[in-house]
């Protein structure tokens, strides 16, 4: 059967003589989405075959598939993939154009008069025509050609070349690595009045942007990072086109290799260029403490800084804080109710992955009522490589409540401190640590002094 193509004011309609298989004869989809802007989409196709060599077209597979990535099986285990190939040669006018430089097209002007000769160059509407008459120039309303050019498709496909053993219909399973898929966690805690408790929300927004829809999908995210040897490569095309927490029934999370793995127990659509949100889990009534964090950085020199105190969440995740499921990372956001009970927001931070039994530390933002000061008081020179520094650090609670408020300080090289008023503890090899109380409407002085050599 012959092809022919007709374009009417830039708009492209085909006509085509092939057997394509598309989505209508897809089997529900498979869908695993990594965090990481990328996932994997496993599928069967039911096509049919006749005996021996068979070449089908695979449509409506993602734009942005990596095709090195593509794994296919007969389940019916009698026809073997012979060749592939990855077509996103998309038609466009320009493209069609491009391939009839030369070559005999017919022409309706907006006139209505007919002309036939020889594509000789194209701008635009605007076409260079060569015939017995000479050339001519002129804004085709409507060209007629007498079939599409070899290597054109309306669609990213995929090529197989198959040998079968025996006719009739196999069930294909096709699975693929495409980028513009990913997945990201957000969490919504609403503390109480005496900031002493929090229940928690987490949500799981999905983005679709791979360039193709996944209907009737079963669903499953991966959590961690996983190693890449490289960004995935978008082919040219692309850039024209684009524009314990008890887990909610719907997913069941479970360690998977080094990550874990949350799987949706029901079916859903996710559709390409949208985004959609899911819950991932609730819990209710989880104990959290309030801490007051002063840290001015590294000391170094001559310093004097009147900082801001950190006020810091601090929440177990534990079976027994009614939490205890690896949390994903993720952005949350904390509210509390105002004295009309109205949310109101407090504060957001971000979050790493969390395994269970570690503890979660929300920066939600800097007192109001609560004033730092350090200085440097004293520096003494021990040698070209060494210092002895004194430093003093006020601070003011101007609050109706005492508090305590946990001060920290770091130092380079080797370091000792050698007096202080108040009791202290090394956090690790660079920060010594102290909690000092201080009292409603009351001022606390700590001095200290360290001796560092580097």
């Amino acid at each position: 059967m012959k092809k022919r193509i007709i374009l009417i004011t830039g708009v492209i309609a085909v006509v085509l003589a092939s057997t394509i298989v598309s989505g209508d004869s897809q089997s529900p989809v498979e869908i695993t989405i990594y965090n990481q802007n990328f996932g994997v989409v496993k599928e069967v196709r039911t096509i049919d075959l006749t005996e021996g060599l068979n070449t089908v077209m695979i449509q409506d597979v993602a734009k942005l598939i990596d095709p090195t990535s593509v794994s296919i099986r007969d389940l019916t285990g009698i026809s073997y993939v012979l060749e592939q190939d990855y077509l996103y040669d998309l038609v466009s006018k320009e493209k069609i154009y491009e391939k009839y430089l030369g070559k005999n097209i017919t022409v309706i002007d907006k006139e209505g008069n007919t002309l036939r000769g020889s594509l000789l160059s194209y701008s635009g509407d605007e076409l260079i025509i060569q015939n017995d008459t000479g050339v001519h120039i002129v804004k085709g309303e409507q060209v007629s050609l007498p079939e599409l050019p070899e290597g054109l498709i309306t669609k990213p496909t995929l090529k197989w070349l198959l040998d079968a053993e025996k006719a009739g219909a196999h069930d294909m399973q096709l699975s693929y690595m495409t980028s513009g898929l990913n997945w990201e966690a957000y969490y919504v805690a609403v503390v109480n009045n005496d900031d002493t408790e929090l229940d928690l929300m987490s949500w799981v927004t999905l983005t679709n942007n791979s360039g193709a829809s996944y209907k009737n999908a079963r669903l499953k995210l991966i959590a961690g990072e996983v190693h890449r040897v490289q960004p995935q490569l978008v082919p040219t095309y692309a850039e024209e086109e684009r524009g314990a927490a008890k887990a909610a029934d719907q997913f069941q999370e479970e360690p998977f290799f080094e990550y874990h793995m949350y799987t949706l127990d029901r079916k859903t659509d996710i559709l390409d260029n949208q985004q959609k949100q899911v819950t991932l889990f609730e819990a209710q009534n989880i104990s959290v403490k309030k801490e007051y964090v002063f840290d001015p950085g590294y000391s170094y020199g001559y310093q004097q800084n009147t900082g801001t105190v950190k006020v810091m969440l601090v929440l177990e995740n534990t079976q027994e804080n009614n939490m205890g499921m690896p949390l994903p990372a993720g952005i949350i956001r904390v509210y509390k109710k105002d004295s009309e009970g109205q949310l109101q927001f407090i504060g957001e931070d971000s979050i790493d992955h969390t395994p269970k039994d570690e503890k979660v530390r929300i920066y939600v933002g800097d007192a109001f009522d609560v004033v730092a000061e350090k200085k440097q008081t004293q520096y003494n020179q021990l040698g070209t490589r060494g210092a002895e520094i004194s430093y003093e650090v006020s601070l003011r609670n101007h609050k109706a409540d005492d508090i305590t408020v946990t001060v920290l300080d770091h130092f380079w090289g080797e370091w000792r401190i050698t007096e202080s008023s108040h009791d202290w503890n090394q956090e690790d090899a660079y920060t010594a640590v102290w909690y000092i109380d201080v009292a409603a409407d009351g001022e606390v002085t700590l001095t200290y002094t360290v001796r560092m050599y580097w």
